[in-house]
């Protein structure tokens, strides 16, 4: 498989908005983590809108956000946690 720009864009766009959404919230927003995982989502339908609604990359891209989805909420999660702790 070829690594093409639009392939390394896409991926680029899966990792990063939900990188900085939890470093933003984490740093200046920590009492409301929890809407990292929906702001993640909303960005993901918003980022990759043609991707979802195209027939043959429905099922690829359905399974990477939901991976990007449990990934930034184990992070919430896990920061939330310690927040409630302190």
């Amino acid at each position: 498989m070829e690594l093409t720009p639009t392939l390394i864009l896409n991926l680029v766009l899966l990792i990063v908005p939900p990188a900085v959404l939890v470093l933003v919230f984490r740093q200046w927003l920590a009492r409301h983590i929890r809407w990292t995982v929906a702001l993640t989502a909303l960005c993901d339908v918003l980022l990759f809108w043609d991707e979802l609604f195209y027939y043959e990359s429905f099922g690829l891209f359905a399974v990477l956000i939901l991976v990007q989805l449990a990934a930034t909420g184990a992070a919430a999660f896990n920061i939330y946690n310690k927040q409630r702790k302190d």
